[in-house]
């Protein structure tokens, strides 16, 4: 079907002339059929494809179908945040100024009011939970809602959320329809069924892909002839011919410290094949990167000599700009190779050429080392073959025998994904989800708590919610002890700090925890004591490990501080004792960056890469406000000003008297001290300071900024620039 076709189903022509901007001049097979059947006009579908398959197209007619149709809102719902950029751009480009966009993926306690002046709503799934939980007034509007990577349904940290936000949404608006998007999954005719949905299903894609393993020297493909390698190292074998072939891989590992390494020894088979130009243009990207921190850590330098050489390492660790500007400088090819964890499978649209599976196994805690999941082996392998640049792609398995080789070729080629379960059983999940269900009174009984339940994937899958029903009379029991909710006449009252624990977005039992640690607080509380009580949490976990090593350090750090603990400490031979140390040791890490300690600093001493820092900073913070407002609510307001203080401290990294000079734009935690290091610690200080005195400590650019935010007139200063080609008549 050619694109203009699609006109006779009522898609304007000002749309279809987007599409043929982006290339799109005919309609896949299966897109074909969905739009000759009008399926993505009025029905709930689930779209069961590979990657690249077409899905945001067809998703992408529906909104358009909905908009012209009525006055109403779009909903599309991620798991990532990165996912949510991804699709927000797309669709800020794609109806421009035609229709209004918005994302939503930060402040958790928030109704984010603007977004009632919006058509289109990206947000990530717990987002859009939270808005829900906060009674945002628009809800009734939503007409179409749009559900990314939905087989994440099975995954233990996500799924459960997006499994109570759909059956949430089903009672709440019933005739919204329903967009579910999925890889590839075994019993995706089950989830349609839940859904009430027709089920597309097709193995189609645009650039066929094949698969093979290396073992020996040689790729050896399912469908076509294999390739005889060099007698390289398998990894730089494969870089090596993929560079011959001017194309680009992604290696998929299964560490950060993996990805590092591999990244480090394929430096050396790009660096020779780099030309000039290529060479001054990475040099650049790696300066970006290396300066990201203020203080570059070994990591940004690590990652930096690696970018310079062609080929970059990607993973949790590192932060989102350079993630960003790794990724970018990969799809322009200026970067050959990029060596990633798993979490890049997940991530956004960033496909290569060729795709190797080093690690086909992964240490599984309590497991020990197992095969990965054929579903996210073929999430890896979605990635192989760009569409509009490849006839083909390829992915690889690498091989330590022929033996091996039979048993990868078995397992992953030949094997289908596994089918997607529920998660929901977790008591913590369950927790969360009970509280928010009264607090709403979206369930106001016992009997309409079980009946909602009833009407989960979990149900749907199993047949019956005994398992469920007995952990969540256990939950109703705690709830009504921690007085979170009150129970008259057999209905199900939140209590005013019930509905705050919902809306705060944590578990129950961390509040019920925060509630009797902040009740054994006298007048004054040291910082070090809140950032133990957040780290000892189901929300911080993992905590950071003690090392055998440290065990004498931390027990002697709990001996000198152990009127500080704001819990009871438990003793040595109590079962949580173990996550107590950890929670200490998590605690000191803050500690440590809040007295002004370097992300390099905090990587040497207590081994988490800036990224995980970040993460771990933002959990923080966010336990610490909650921690405030249930302070607020609990009338302890002698200790509102030292936890509002610690919040600026986490955010910026600052001993307390750098405070007022941080909260000022563009100083951060280095200009702050060197404008205290000068006797200027108040904005008073910086007042009185001539702007010429100010500029030989900071620039004067920043001094200039400094000025203006303290209400003085400025003179703009203008960009020198060199000229260095002048035009002769």
């Amino acid at each position: 079907m050619k694109i203009e076709e699609i006109s006779e189903y009522g898609i304007p022509e000002e749309y279809i002339q987007k599409f043929k901007e982006e290339k799109i001049l005919e309609l896949y097979p299966p897109q074909a059929d969905i739009v000759r059947k009008k399926l993505f006009q009025e029905r709930n579908l689930v779209i069961s494809m590979p990657t690249a398959g077409g899905k945001t197209l067809i998703a992408t007619l529906a909104v358009i179908n909905k908009l012209l149709r009525s006055k109403c809102k779009i909903i599309y719902i991620v798991p990532l945040v990165a996912l949510a950029n991804e699709k927000y751009h797309y669709f800020k480009n794609f109806f421009d100024k035609k229709y209004k966009v918005a994302i939503s993926v930060g402040d958790l306690d928030s109704t984010d009011s603007w977004l009632a002046d919006y058509d289109i709503i990206v947000c990530t799934t717990e987002k859009f939970d939270s808005l829900i939980r906060h009674g945002v007034n628009w809800i009734k509007e939503v007409e179409l809602i749009i559900v990314d990577e939905i087989h994440l349904l099975q995954d233990p940290s996500r799924g459960p959320v997006l499994e109570i936000l759909l059956t949430r949404l089903k009672e709440i608006i019933p005739r919204a329809q329903l967009f579910a998007l999925s890889a590839t999954i075994k019993n995706a005719d089950e989830l349609a069924k839940w859904l009430n949905a027709i089920l597309v299903v097709s193995d189609f894609r645009p650039v066929k892909l094949y698969e093979g393993v290396y073992v020996n020297s040689k790729i050896q493909f399912y469908e076509k002839p294999a390739y005889e390698l060099s007698n390289l190292e398998a990894e730089a074998a494969i870089l090596e011919n993929t560079l011959n072939l001017k194309k680009q891989v992604l290696f998929f590992v299964s560490t950060r410290k993996y990805s590092e390494s591999l990244a480090e020894k394929l430096t050396k088979t790009i660096r020779t094949g780099l030309g000039r130009n290529e060479r001054f243009q990475l040099e650049n990207i790696a300066d970006g990167i290396e300066n990201v921190l203020e203080t570059p850590t070994r990591q940004c330098r690590k990652l930096s000599e690696c970018v310079k050489n062609g080929v970059a390492f990607h993973h949790a660790g590192l932060l989102g700009k350079q993630k960003r500007m790794i990724e970018d400088n990969f799809k322009s090819g200026i970067i050959k190779a990029i060596v990633s964890t798993p979490t890049l499978a997940l991530g956004v649209n960033l496909p290569a050429f060729r795709v190797v599976i080093r690690d086909a196994k992964r240490f599984y805690p309590g497991l020990g080392s197992m095969f990965i999941p054929v579903l996210e082996y073929k999430q890896m392998t979605g990635r192989a073959g760009r569409p509009q640049f490849d006839e083909f792609g390829e992915s690889i398995l690498i091989a330590r025998s022929e033996e091996d080789a039979q048993d990868l070729t078995d397992r992953f080629i030949m094997g289908e994904p596994e089918n997607i379960t529920s998660k929901l059983a977790a008591e913590s999940i369950l927790r969360m989800h009970t509280l928010a269900l009264i607090a709403s009174e979206f369930c106001k009984s016992e009997e309409t708590l079980l009946e909602f339940f009833s009407k989960t994937f979990y149900a749907f899958q199993y047949g019956e919610i005994s398992l469920i029903e007995e952990r969540i009379l256990g939950i109703l029991e705690n709830l009504v002890d921690w007085n979170f909710i009150v129970i008259k006449k057999g209905k199900l009252i939140a209590t005013r700090i019930g509905n705050r624990v919902s809306e705060l977005y944590i578990d129950p039992l961390t509040a019920h925890y925060f509630v009797e640690c902040l009740s054994r607080v006298k007048k004054e509380v040291q910082p070090f004591s809140l950032l133990q009580t957040i780290s000892n949490t189901d929300e911080m976990k993992p905590l950071l490990n003690v090392r055998n090593g440290e065990l004498s350090e931390i027990s002697e750090t709990v001996a000198k501080r152990e009127k500080l603990f704001l819990q009871l400490v438990p003793e040595e031979w109590d079962l949580e004792f173990d996550d107590f140390l950890k929670s200490v040791k998590t605690a000191v890490m803050f500690e440590s960056w809040i007295n002004e300690s370097t992300e390099d600093q905090i990587l040497t001493n207590f081994r988490v890469t800036p990224g995980e820092f970040y993460g771990r900073r933002e959990i923080a913070d966010w336990l610490v406000y909650s921690l405030q407002e249930l302070a607020l609510l609990l009338g302890h307001k002698e200790i509102l000003k030292s936890i509002r203080k610690l919040r600026v401290r986490l955010e910026y990294g600052v001993r307390e008297e750098l405070i007022p000079l941080v909260r000022l734009k563009n100083i951060g935690r280095v200009r702050a001290r060197k404008l205290w290091s000068a006797n200027l610690r108040s904005l008073e200080d910086l007042r009185k300071i001539p702007l010429e005195s100010l500029s030989s400590i900071v620039g004067k650019k920043i001094a200039n900024s400094i000025k203006e935010q303290l209400g003085e007139n400025v003179e703009k200063t203008k960009d020198e620039k060199q000229i260095t080609l002048k035009k002769f008549d």
